[in-house]
Parts: C-alpha cells; structure tokens; sequence
C-alpha cells in the first residue's frame, strides 16, 4: 500500500497525432482547413431512402477509398468503416510520434467507442420510417450476416489495432456515450501519470451514418431535421439539434522521461482530467451544468492551476438547446469574471458530432490551439443566443497567447469528461 504523499506525479506529455473527420485525411489537411472555416458537414439526402435526416458530417467516399489501399488486407478481411478509420489515424499518431522505429511491444492501448451500431446496416432493409418491421425480421433473420455482431464489439477496433501494430501492453476499452473519448485520454494521462504505463496509443473511432443509428437520435429528439449544411449552430439562437459526424483521432501520451529519452517531438503537456456524473436524466444535461462545473473544477484542480491560467476552452458544444446553455451557465459559475475572459469555441460546428469519438479530434485540435496560440472558430454563430453570452468565436479563427486549455465532453446519462492541455514554456 502506499502512503499519501508517496507516489510520484509524472508528467505527460502529447507526442503523436492522428486524424480522419469528415474534413479529410491527416492533421495538418484537418488543421488547416479548421482554422480557415471549412465544413466537412454535408447533404446526404440521397444516399439513404426515407431517412429523415438529410445532413451529416460524412467522411468522403475519395477518403474513404485511400484508407482501403491503405490497408487492403482488413478492408477485406474486416470490411468495418470504423475499425478501418482507427487504423487509419491510429498509424498516423504512431508515426507523428517516430514510434515506429522502437519496440510497439510496450505500448498499451486506451480506445473509446459508443454504442456499436455502426456495422448493422442490413438490419435497415426492416426499417420502415421510424419503425422496425420485427414480423418480417424473424422471418427472414437468416440472411442476416453472421458475424455482423461481432464486428460491432466494442473492443474490436482496439484488438485489431493492437494485432496490426503489435501493441503488447495494457488494452482498455471505454463506453461513456459522448465523454468516452474524453474518459478514455484520461484514463490513458492516468497511466502514465502513476508510472503503469510509459507510453499509451489513445483515442477513438465512430461511425454512425446509416439509418439506424441516425434514426436513434432523431427519437431521442437530439437531431437537427434541417436541410440547411450551417445546420450546426453551437450557442445560436437558431440551433435546433446536434449533426452527426464521423471518423477517428488517436493521440500518443508518454511520459516525461521517456519522450525526452527518444528526443520525442512534443506537442503539449496533458496536465490534468477530471470526470463527473451529473445524476439527473439520461438524455438531458442538468440545467444548472453542475457535473460539467465539477468536471472542469478537477480536471484544473489536478492540474494544479488556477482558473485564471486557462485562456481557452474547446466547448461540448452540441448545437442542442439543452446543453448549450448548461454548459455556459457551468463555465460562469466555476470562472465567474473570468468567464468573460475566455476564448470558447466548438469544433463539431465543422466535423459534425462524433458521438463516444467526439472527444478524441478535440483534443487534438484543442492540442494544436495551445501549440500556435490560435483559436479555432464556431461556425455558423450568427445570432447569439442571449443566454449564452460569453465570447465563442464566431465564424474566423483568432490568435490568441493560450498557455492552458481545457477540452470539454459531456455525455448521454450525464457522463462527463475534461481534460487540461498545457503549453510548454
């Protein structure tokens, strides 16, 4: 057992980058066109018959098709949209981090997924509108292909990447709906924190685009039903639903000692998480943000900073009537004056909604944001709403000095997630 006060707080650091969104391939590509106002959001009206939903942020079929030449061998044998983007952005982090030339055996593996629907696109030939047409299902439930549950196990992306890359070290798994990401970097900063781990491969993947999982969200009521691609409008006053999105990001966290070791290339320090619940309802956030309040409080609190060391903060921002509001009564009650301070924004007014992997791209652009001290912008913010109040920068990127972040992820059920990015002086 140890002793309060025995155990070492190593410092970690962000060595590795990896990205597939619907703005492209890459992070300097996903980078580049963030910070210049593009959109990955696009019409998707003809692709599924009868489906409700006409907008998502869909990663490209061109996209698509570089990822399969990129791993032919699973694109066969898998044949998974999502496993294929976390290989993807997987071996991108892994490379940005010159991992590739030192033993993978050691590296473990924290991954985050969501509701592991994504491969149950030939159940949707029993989808009638909103309903599912379960008489004509048990009839003909034989032509359902048979290991369709199987690629939709939650763990299967992590195994995989780990079969790909040789990743021999711990291997965890997360499902916290839209903090998971979030939780799993966190679980991952942990790790190595307490000196388990010397490196971890973190992140997540997401693919939802079909008609059951868009369906899903339209039930819950949480979907915007609008035509228009500016749709997604964080904290306006015409918001009126999340856009989903999908992809991948990984990013690879190492601790202090070993990355100045390897002469690692460092992006920023992860500094601190904090996590909560907000115990109120499932499919709605507490009015009053308190679990978001007391996720950012012990995420600043681990850090060992004060609230007036963040200048940034890569909101939830779901584009929802609910939690946009929560979230900025949460970040004046835990700033207060300094809340006007704040630069905010939020990146899913650009890739859409990334579900469990949402967390994942934001924290490598919240990463990238503290790197060269430029905020990135919340599309579509034309009219703000007067209960959101605080500075979210709308439409154009901005430089601004950020010396610390925070990057926000707040779930279905209440689960919540924020973790501290500091820049190294």
């Amino acid at each position: 057992m140890f002793e309060k006060g025995m155990l070492k707080r190593r410092r970690v650091f962000i060595t590795g980058l990896g990205i597939v969104t619907p703005l492209g391939l890459g992070v300097r590509h996903n980078w580049d066109c963030l910070i210049n106002g593009m959109s990955g959001i696009k019409d998707i009206s003809g692709i599924f018959n009868d489906c409700p939903i006409s907008i998502a942020g869909k990663v490209s079929n061109d996209d698509i098709e570089e990822i399969k030449k990129a791993f032919p061998n699973e694109s066969k044998s898998e044949g998974e949209i999502r496993t294929l983007f976390a290989l993807w952005s997987a071996q991108e982090a892994l490379k940005d981090a010159n991992l590739f030339n030192t033993d993978l055996s050691k590296v473990s593996l924290s991954f985050a997924t969501g509701l592991a629907i994504n491969n149950l696109r030939d159940l949707s030939r029993w989808l009638k509108g909103k309903d599912f047409d379960y008489e004509t299902f048990y009839r003909e439930f034989v032509s359902v292909s048979n290991d369709s549950i199987m690629k939709n196990n939650s763990h299967r992306p992590s195994a995989l990447i780990a079969r790909k890359f040789g990743l021999e070290g711990k291997n965890l798994t997360t499902s916290t709906a839209c903090a998971s990401a979030t939780q799993a970097i966190g679980i991952a900063y942990r790790s190595i924190q307490r000196g388990e781990s010397e490196i971890v491969l973190t992140g997540a993947a997401e693919s939802m685009i079909n008609p059951v999982g868009l369906i899903f969200f339209v039930l819950l009521g949480a979907s915007s039903n609008s035509k228009e691609l500016t749709a997604c409008r964080p904290f306006d006053k015409k918001r009126s639903g999340l856009v989903m999105g999908e992809g991948s990001a990984f990013l690879v966290l190492e601790s202090e000692e070993s990355a100045i070791k390897r002469g690692a290339p460092i992006i920023c320090e992860c500094a601190g998480y904090g996590s909560s619940i907000d115990a109120y309802q499932v499919t709605a956030p507490d009015p009053e943000g308190k679990g978001a309040y007391l996720s950012m409080k012990r995420s600043i609190e681990d850090s060992n900073l004060n609230i007036t060391d963040i200048d940034y903060i890569n909101a939830h921002g779901t584009s929802t009537k609910l939690n946009d509001i929560a979230e900025t009564i949460a970040i004046k009650e835990l700033f207060k004056a300094h809340a006007y301070k704040l630069k905010i924004s939020s990146n899913k007014s650009s890739i859409g909604h990334l579900l469990s992997a949402s967390g994942a791209p934001e924290a490598i652009f919240t990463s990238l944001a503290v790197k060269n001290d430029l905020v990135p912008p919340t599309l579509n913010l034309n009219n703000t709403d007067t209960k959101c109040d605080l500075d979210y920068t709308p439409n154009k990127a901005v430089k601004h000095p950020i010396k610390c972040a925070l990057s926000n992820s707040f779930g279905f059920g209440g689960q919540n997630g924020t973790i501290s990015l500091k820049k190294l002086l």
